[in-house]
């Protein structure tokens, strides 16, 4: 896409000047690929709450140009619409609502000193494996309801699988067989569902299968909204403490409010969110025309709605480029009205739980040279490795 000659190149380490650039130039385009960017932080609530527009994954007509998997996610993400029948949003939420108020926080401080603990023998860590990975899967994993006793093996086999897990939501990559890793995957969710079935608890697994009608038990529909809410649960988390890293490299002040006072790493989660959010789009169907500033949308068009530029917007936000830990920003960074993410909350807890553990730890760090890896994404944004030197806290 070409606005003017003086387009800066976009990076995928750091998108944000280019997002600048065409927010300040023209912040409603249409891009060559039809669609409609949105980089406005007004524009982009308005429409994220507006009953003219849907959800790509609402938006049945859009299915027949996915492919498979894209199809698979539009569906199952359709299941969680509100308003739908069986009331599979309501029910998650209200089991959410309940896990949030009745998160072990002692618990998910144990687990991550016991990560760390387990590395202090090296000076070096690979933060997104060794840390960020083994610490959020654990946290979806207890709020699924999967056994204590399998959480170690089940997250090793997620760990080969690179986040690549998502591609299952489509039962035809996994019906077939074929790949072991994937067989194990698959069947360790219908241990679960198997045991939820059987001993009900209060968890998430176990919200699904209440709301499943008793004649239409069809696996392979569980499994796939499943694998969608681990995917978001773990993947999302994961980004998300991979960018806060990279943000508060050298910025030892920050560093050390975040070590000394979890409530205040916990409310810091919104500002980390906002200055580098892992969700970086959102995707709405316009079912009526729409006139912004004087740019019609014809109905049925494609709404790119960029969080990235968004949370950055001048107009809303003092020195957007600021990274200010006391700031309390109404980000879009867990989107907004009636599809904000559901397990919001429990994701300010655990990452800020995620970020004071390792400052208890960590004393300094430093990413080694050129060992930071972005994944080249699209919705999301986070590193996919992050090769550390690290100085050990022995007086935690």
């Amino acid at each position: 896409m070409i606005i003017n000659a003086d387009e800066p190149q976009y990076s995928i380490a750091d998108p944000y000047p280019w997002y600048k650039w065409v927010q300040q130039g023209k912040p409603i385009f249409r891009m060559p690929d039809g669609m409609w960017m949105i980089t406005g932080y007004e524009d982009a609530m308005m429409l994220l709450s507006d009953p003219r527009c849907s959800h790509w994954g609402q938006d049945s007509k859009t299915f027949q140009y996915l492919s498979p998997v894209e199809k698979a996610i539009a569906q199952t993400l359709h299941a969680l619409a509100p308003g739908n029948t069986p009331a599979f949003r309501k029910q998650i939420m209200h089991q959410l609502a309940a896990r949030t108020l009745q998160v072990d926080e002692d618990e998910m401080k144990r687990q991550a000193d016991e990560i760390l603990d387990g590395l202090r023998s090296s000076s070096r860590m690979e933060f997104m494996n060794d840390y960020a990975h083994p610490f959020t899967f654990g946290t979806i994993c207890r709020v699924m309801g999967v056994p204590q006793e399998e959480v170690d093996a089940f997250s090793k086999i997620v760990s080969r699988l690179q986040g690549g897990y998502l591609s299952f939501i489509d039962e035809k990559s996994w019906a077939n067989g074929g790949d072991e890793q994937k067989k194990i995957f698959i069947d360790t969710l219908r241990r679960l569902i198997g045991l939820k079935r059987q001993t009900p608890g209060n968890d998430l697994c176990s919200a699904i299968l209440a709301v499943v009608p008793a004649d239409d038990r069809d696996d392979s529909y569980i499994i796939s909204l499943m694998v969608l809410l681990f995917y978001a649960g773990h993947q999302n988390m994961m980004n998300f403490m991979g960018n806060a890293l990279v943000a508060l490299q050298s910025r030892l002040e920050d560093q050390s409010m975040l070590r000394e006072s979890l409530p205040f790493a916990i409310s810091s989660v919104d500002e980390l969110i906002r200055y580098d959010s892992p969700l970086q789009s959102v995707l709405l169907i316009t079912q009526e025309t729409i006139n912004l500033h004087g740019t019609t949308i014809p109905a049925g068009s494609q709404l790119l709605i960029s969080i990235g530029a968004a949370n950055r917007d001048p107009a809303k936000f003092d020195n957007p480029d600021q990274l200010i830990l006391a700031r309390r920003p109404n980000h879009l960074g867990f989107g907004a009205g009636a599809f904000r993410c559901i397990g919001a909350r429990l994701a300010q807890i655990q990452g800020g739980i995620g970020l004071h553990r390792f400052f208890a730890h960590v004393s300094t760090y430093a990413p080694v040279a050129d060992h930071i890896s972005w994944s080249h994404f699209s919705v999301q944004r986070g590193p996919s490795s992050i090769l550390l030197d690290i100085n050990w806290n022995h007086g935690k």
